[in-house]
Protein backbone atom coordinates (compact mmCIF):
# COMPACT_ATOMS: atom_id res chain seq x y z
CA UNK A 1 0.00 0.00 0.00
CA UNK A 2 1.22 3.46 -0.87
CA UNK A 3 1.95 5.98 1.87
CA UNK A 4 -0.29 8.56 0.17
CA UNK A 5 -3.68 8.09 -1.48
CA UNK A 6 -5.85 10.44 -3.58
CA UNK A 7 -8.34 12.62 -1.75
CA UNK A 8 -11.32 10.80 -3.27
CA UNK A 9 -10.07 7.44 -1.98
CA UNK A 10 -9.43 8.93 1.47
CA UNK A 11 -13.01 10.23 1.53
CA UNK A 12 -14.40 6.79 0.69
CA UNK A 13 -12.26 5.08 3.33
CA UNK A 14 -12.95 7.58 6.13
CA UNK A 15 -16.58 8.43 5.41
CA UNK A 16 -15.70 12.14 5.51
CA UNK A 17 -16.76 14.55 2.78
CA UNK A 18 -13.92 15.52 0.40
CA UNK A 19 -14.36 19.20 1.33
CA UNK A 20 -13.93 18.32 5.02
CA UNK A 21 -10.71 16.49 4.21
CA UNK A 22 -9.45 19.48 2.19
CA UNK A 23 -10.12 21.75 5.18
CA UNK A 24 -8.26 19.37 7.52
CA UNK A 25 -5.34 19.24 5.09
CA UNK A 26 -5.16 23.04 4.84
CA UNK A 27 -5.29 23.34 8.65
CA UNK A 28 -2.50 20.78 9.03
CA UNK A 29 -4.61 18.34 11.06
CA UNK A 30 -4.04 15.60 8.46
CA UNK A 31 -0.79 15.36 6.50
CA UNK A 32 -0.84 15.56 2.74
CA UNK A 33 0.31 17.59 -0.23
CA UNK A 34 -0.80 18.72 -3.66
CA UNK A 35 0.71 16.97 -6.64
CA UNK A 36 0.18 17.28 -10.37
CA UNK A 37 -1.62 14.20 -11.64
CA UNK A 38 -2.75 14.13 -15.25
CA UNK A 39 -2.09 17.84 -15.61
CA UNK A 40 -4.27 18.76 -12.60
CA UNK A 41 -3.39 19.66 -9.03
CA UNK A 42 -4.76 16.97 -6.69
CA UNK A 43 -4.48 16.37 -2.96
CA UNK A 44 -2.66 13.25 -1.81
CA UNK A 45 -3.45 12.24 1.78
CA UNK A 46 -1.14 10.39 4.17
CA UNK A 47 -2.63 6.99 4.99
CA UNK A 48 -1.01 6.95 8.45
CA UNK A 49 -2.27 10.44 9.28
CA UNK A 50 -5.81 9.61 8.15
CA UNK A 51 -5.77 6.37 10.13
CA UNK A 52 -4.61 8.21 13.27
CA UNK A 53 -7.31 10.89 12.88
CA UNK A 54 -10.16 8.39 12.38
CA UNK A 55 -8.98 5.76 14.90
CA UNK A 56 -11.93 4.98 17.21
CA UNK A 57 -9.67 4.49 20.24
CA UNK A 58 -7.26 7.41 19.99
CA UNK A 59 -8.50 9.55 17.10
CA UNK A 60 -9.92 13.05 17.36
CA UNK A 61 -12.74 12.57 14.88
CA UNK A 62 -15.27 11.11 17.30
CA UNK A 63 -15.00 14.17 19.54
CA UNK A 64 -16.02 16.48 16.69
CA UNK A 65 -19.65 17.41 15.97
CA UNK A 66 -21.48 16.03 12.96
CA UNK A 67 -22.45 12.63 11.58
CA UNK A 68 -20.02 9.74 11.41
CA UNK A 69 -21.03 7.30 8.71
CA UNK A 70 -18.86 4.34 9.67
CA UNK A 71 -17.24 5.15 12.99
CA UNK A 72 -18.34 4.07 16.45
CA UNK A 73 -16.53 4.52 19.76
CA UNK A 74 -15.37 1.12 20.97
CA UNK A 75 -16.35 -0.14 24.40
CA UNK A 76 -13.98 0.46 27.26
CA UNK A 77 -13.21 4.01 26.14
CA UNK A 78 -16.17 5.75 27.77
CA UNK A 79 -15.82 9.47 28.42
Amino acid sequence: MSDFIPLETAAEISGLHPNSLKRLLRQGVIRGFKATVGGRQRWLVSVASLRQYTDPMTGWLLDQPGPKLFLRRQRGNDR
